[in-house]
């Protein structure tokens, strides 16, 4: 079975030079066959710059899905138009989404898609807190309403989730043990149990109920295959069994402080 390196949440934009160098030595310095980003690696300006670093230092294949800040200041399509570019001009830089189902080893399979907190759990419109998207990214940001807002972020995550339904249609065909990556946390059950992101008025910002929909049936559906799911988004960290063959794991973060784990796919993440 394989060991990855991946990590999420990273905020180079928010990084010293210092803080890069330790991220840069750490990542050269541990094992993994590929890195996986599960999302927010910078701010559109540098992101693409900034994925370069990663791939540099890992001197390995890199997968990523993108999170809603790697958008800001920018648009989701020309964020996307950008990242495609980066794989053209270095294929060992792969915007999973359009990369498809990469194969780990003979039995193990990634696949991913970004995600988007769709307001599916929880309340979206009575909710006191909100997030910069709604200001910093193009097309969430245009509509005037919270109604029209949301309705831009569900198109978003429904179009993940119905990519991420056809992505493990091929991934179980080929895979018994099928890892997806992705931003936003697709389960409830993923989120914070005490402090501050343990109200439930988070809930419409923190979970990408679409992508869960799937993930959920695509696990039932295949009760002899394993289904583990890599996020980030709440910079808690958090491993929880969702179902008998469903596992989450999200990345911790902390502003400024960027940093990398192992995964060893048939035993567990190890930091």
């Amino acid at each position: 079975m394989p060991t990855i390196l991946w990590t999420g949440d990273l905020h180079l934009d928010h990084a010293s030079a210092a803080a890069r160098d330790a991220l840069r030595a750490s990542i050269r310095d541990t094992a993994g066959s590929v890195l996986v980003i599960a999302g927010d690696t910078s701010v559109a300006a540098r992101l693409t710059s900034d994925l370069e670093f990663l791939a540099d230092a890992a001197a390995r294949p890199v997968y990523f899905v993108l999170g809603n800040h790697d958008h800001y200041g920018s648009t989701v399509a020309h964020v996307r138009d950008a990242v495609l570019a980066l794989s053209e001009r270095r294929p060992e830089i792969q915007w999973l989404p359009p990369a498809g189902v990469m194969m780990l080893d003979h039995d193990t399979a990634l696949v991913g898609v970004d995600g988007w907190a769709d307001g599916r759990l929880g309340d979206p419109f009575t909710t006191q807190f909100v997030l910069n998207d709604d200001r910093l990214i193009g097309e969430i940001a245009t509509p005037g309403t919270r109604v029209g807002k949301l309705t831009v972020k569900r198109a978003l995550a429904d179009a993940d989730a119905h990519r991420l339904q056809v992505l493990l249609g091929r991934a179980v065909a080929t895979a018994r043990q099928v890892v997806i990556a992705t931003h936003v946390p697709p389960f409830v059950e993923a989120l914070p149990r005490m402090g501050r992101l343990a109200h439930p008025g988070w809930q419409p910002l923190l979970v990408c109920g679409a992508t869960g929909a799937v993930i959920r049936q695509a696990a039932a559906a295949h009760l002899d295959h394993t289904f583990l799911v890599l996020c980030g988004h709440t910079h808690t960290p958090t491993d929880v069994l969702v179902t008998g063959n469903l596992r989450c794991i999200v990345a911790g973060a902390r502003y400024g402080d960027p940093g990398v784990r192992t995964l060893e796919l048939n035993g567990g993440a190890r930091h």
